[in-house]
């Protein structure tokens, strides 16, 4: 169930959030920027009317100097602990933004892929942490000085009241008036950004295109430009129309609400205090005049209570969805059954259906995978192969129908434990801006053992380990994002990298969906043929549009329209001259047209 949000709530969040990296940061924040403000009311307001009397009073020299003395001396411990804070904060703000940087990405890590299919799941998404890191530092900060503003107007006020409580009728006035329409200004500004997500991460997807290189190929050789650009000034005109609509509502809250201020707490008390003291029995005169300064600072703490109350309401909502999420991670977080070993994976009368799709991917499915048996799923583009693979690894929920992980639904188990047990190489698979040996681990080597189960899982791969781009070896960063002596690889070597992460591990089941996809097919043959000897006793599936490759499998899954529609071996797919005689007969022709006659040679061990 959803909770229910409120801007206390939301605040309290987001301080929360701050709490939790460093409590003493925040306990700093919130002294800090609250006493500087209450001292302001002391220095500025109660020492101007002191002085005032004591003018009037013709009050010893020597009682205003001390005075003097003690105020200014309080004005400069207050300027030191405003610069020990400063210092503080700059040091101590990394470690917040790490903390809070690693839960989000914590619970990011824990979203089903299914969130990442919809939209409005993005628009969601960005708007929670697009500035939640910043905002928790700036709404503890904002706090503390809305604390601040809120005693030291307390305060002028009280002094204001000594001198004529008629004064009172011009701030309160104000107060009420700027917290209704402040409340409909906030209200503007965060309705603006709101609507404005969708077209402002389209503004940023443009800009992401040109300047990836993942792009920058395409990017040159189709004439695009007019249609990324088309998109981007259609994205920024909208944010434009729908910044106009609520800039010009904000603009006319804010009018009515700083006008009240001018209006009441300014010319019209100003009016009334020159009448007084032109016309009253005013016996106390300076205090009088001093309040024209204690009104103005009044004023202006009124203004800023209220502006900062605009502001943390609207930052700490960007904690909502955060927080949605976070109670989201919270709930699944039940105890589920370790998976130390899987021993088989069964389908039973599995259905699933993408978010917003009419027509299921994968319908009515059923088989079962042992460890140690080896799995062929082949069939055209868009057969439902891939969205089958992340089902069985739990990617997405299911649907209908089960999946039993050794007998267990797969809804009752851990799926980190789960799904440490495969080793997976993916068609759109990564390599990251990290080293060579970082990126077959996915972790940091940590000793000459872990460099050498890098290398020998390379070398199973068909990745030359010696090629002159690895210019620091083993620890050679892949890319140039970031280092100028990195080694950009090509598709093909790319492939041979997530290859070898599953050489690296350990896995009960090994997973390849297209793994030679970008390979020759003299180093798809090494490539599988090392991949069997390794994953001797382990269960693997591999996906592969190249059917030479299935003839090593021990049963051939042929899918269609989301089914599998042919079982069986390939010598039994072939006697049914179905699908799959149709399928490998074109590819055998093509095949033996394109491969030179030493290389057929040389691989028809492959073909045996």
């Amino acid at each position: 169930m959803k909770k229910k949000h409120t801007p206390l709530k939301n605040l309290m969040y987001a301080l929360k959030q701050v709490w939790k990296a460093d409590k003493k940061l925040l306990i700093f924040t919130l002294f800090k920027n609250s006493i500087e403000q209450v001292f302001y009311v002391f220095f500025f307001v109660y020492l101007t009317k002191y002085i005032f009397n004591c003018i009037e009073r013709n009050i010893s020299y020597k009682n205003l100097l001390w005075f003097l003395i003690v105020a200014c001396s309080l004005h400069v411990v207050i300027h030191f602990i405003c610069g020990w804070y400063e210092a503080y904060r700059k040091i101590k703000t990394p470690e917040i933004y790490r903390q809070i940087f690693h839960r989000v990405m914590d619970i990011s890590d824990r979203l089903e892929l299914k969130d990442f299919e919809s939209p409005d799941f993005y628009d969601r998404y960005a708007r929670a942490l697009d500035r939640c890191v910043e905002s928790s530092i700036n709404i503890a900060i904002k706090t503390g000085v809305f604390i601040g503003n809120i005693f030291s107007t307390i305060m002028s006020l009280v002094i204001v009241v000594t001198v004529d409580p008629a004064l009172l009728i011009f701030m309160v006035i104000p107060i009420f008036v700027s917290l209704y329409f402040g409340k409909k200004n906030a209200k503007a500004n965060y309705d603006r950004e709101k609507n404005i997500t969708r077209d402002k991460r389209i503004a940023d997807y443009v800009k992401r295109v040109y300047y990836e290189k993942k792009y920058a190929a395409e990017v040159r050789l189709f004439d695009i430009n007019s249609l990324m650009l088309e998109k981007q000034e259609k994205a920024v005109n909208s944010m434009e129309r729908v910044s106009l609509k609520y800039r010009m509502k904000s603009a006319f809250y804010a009018f009515l609400m700083k006008g009240s201020y001018s209006i009441l707490a300014g010319i019209f008390a100003y009016l009334y205090v020159a009448f007084k003291v032109k016309y009253g029995n005013v016996t106390d005169l300076s205090s009088y005049v001093a309040m024209i300064t204690a009104m103005a600072f009044s004023t202006d703490q009124l203004k800023a209570a209220v502006e900062n109350r605009i502001f943390i309401s609207n930052e700490s909502k960007l904690f909502q969805n955060l927080e949605d999420f976070l109670e989201q991670d919270r709930e699944e977080k039940k105890q589920k059954t370790i998976i130390d070993e899987i021993v088989s994976v069964e389908l039973c009368n599995l259905t699933f259906t993408y978010p917003g799709a009419e027509k299921a991917t994968i319908e009515d499915m059923s088989f079962k995978w042992n460890k140690g048996e080896k799995l062929a799923v082949v069939g055209y583009n868009g057969a439902g192969k891939t969205t089958l693979i992340k089902l069985v690894m739990g990617l997405y929920p299911v649907d209908d129908g089960k999946i039993l992980i050794n007998g267990i639904d797969i809804n009752e188990i851990d799926l980190d434990s789960y799904r440490k047990r495969f080793g997976t190489v993916f068609q759109d698979l990564q390599v990251f801006a990290m080293t060579l040996s970082e990126n077959v681990l996915m972790r940091r080597p940590e000793n000459e053992s872990d460099y050498e189960k890098v290398r020998e899982a390379l070398l199973n791969a068909q990745f030359d380990i010696n090629h002159r781009g690895l210019t620091n070896g083993l620890d050679t960063v892949i890319s140039r994002e970031f280092d100028e002596s990195g080694f950009v690889p090509s598709g093909g070597q790319a492939q041979k990298i997530a290859i070898a992460r599953v050489f690296a591990q350990n896995p009960d089941m090994v997973i390849l969906d297209e793994p030679s996809s970008a390979l020759d097919p003299l180093a798809e043959y090494n490539m599988y043929n090392n991949m069997m000897k390794l994953s001797e006793g382990k269960g693997v599936v591999f996906i592969s549009h190249r059917l030479s490759s299935a003839r090593m499998a021990d049963k051939i899954f042929l899918m269609k329209d989301g089914k599998i529609v042919e079982r069986g071996t390939h010598d039994e797919l072939m006697a049914l001259n179905g699908f799959y005689h149709e399928m490998f007969m074109l590819q055998a022709e093509n095949y033996q047209e394109s491969i030179p006659e030493e290389m057929l040679k040389g691989a028809e061990a492959y073909y045996e």
